[in-house]
């Protein structure tokens, strides 16, 4: 199941870690799972589904907002896979939540009630917002400087004494702040689609390293299993061209020094 966690609060979601009581009386529609959350008091709580696919939550407490016995029943659904497994045996597409004709609907409603569910889910889920403002908005959403600072900043750092004679880097002093801004900063470029920008982070890391990782010291392994990993992923998506090609570059010459 998609993830939920980003309706509730993180206080809701950590009385919901510490939830006691059980969850009973489960019953699938085809377009629903239905339990009882019962610990000092019975609530039900209902979950639309499109097969296995995550729509919305209620419960029939009074609360004005996503409370904690949604949170409680999600997590339950999410550690018991089973469950949903169960479901798409009910699951009927002809009697499914999303089989309106949404372009007859888009024609019809008016542009206040759309603006006014716009904003609404603006406040209820920060990553449609942050989707519909990248995909609309043509400057980018990220500080690039900063990351850019950051990893020169991390390099200069990693200056040996004898740096401007020989150019090496002291591997100690660089190889843990590295590992943890791949592992970090490249990883959140990444799930944030800023693919183009994390390839030439990636890229101008390897540039700068240049021949020094293929030295005996082995505290750059890490750094290039990660390269490798974050290539798998970034390849599969658009890339200029440039970028494409320094990539497969440094991954031939992975390949060539028995990486």
């Amino acid at each position: 199941m998609n993830s939920w966690k980003y309706l509730f609060t993180k206080s809701i979601l950590e009385k919901a870690d510490k939830f006691k009581g059980k969850i009973d009386d489960i019953e699938h529609t085809p377009t629903s799972i239905k339990a009882v959350v019962k610990s000092t008091r019975e609530f039900n709580v209902e979950l639309l589904l499109e097969e296995d696919l995550f729509l919305d939550v209620s419960c029939s407490c009074s609360a004005k907002s996503h409370c904690v016995h949604e949170a409680i029943f999600l997590k339950f659904i999410d550690e018991y896979h089973e469950i949903v497994d169960d479901h798409k045996s009910y699951y009927n597409k002809k009697n499914s939540l999303l089989n309106e004709d949404t372009e007859n609907i888009l024609k019809n409603i008016s542009k206040t009630k759309l603006n006014s569910f716009i904003k609404k889910e603006f406040k209820q889920n920060p990553k449609f917002k942050y989707d519909f403002i990248k995909y609309f908005n043509k400057t980018s959403l990220i500080d690039k400087k900063a990351y850019e600072k950051k990893l020169k900043r991390i390099f200069n750092n990693a200056k040996g004494p004898g740096f401007s004679y020989d150019g090496y880097y002291d591997m100690r002093s660089l190889a843990k702040p590295l590992k943890q801004f791949m592992r970090e900063d490249i990883k959140r470029l990444v799930n944030l689609k800023e693919y183009e920008f994390a390839c030439k982070l990636l890229n101008d890391i390897m540039d700068e390293l240049d021949n020094e990782i293929y030295l005996d010291d082995k505290s750059f392994d890490n750094a290039i299993y990660y390269y490798q990993d974050y290539a798998d992923i970034l390849l599969e998506e658009k890339l200029s061209q440039k970028n494409r090609n320094k990539m497969q570059k440094h991954l031939g010459r992975f390949n060539f020094f028995g990486f």
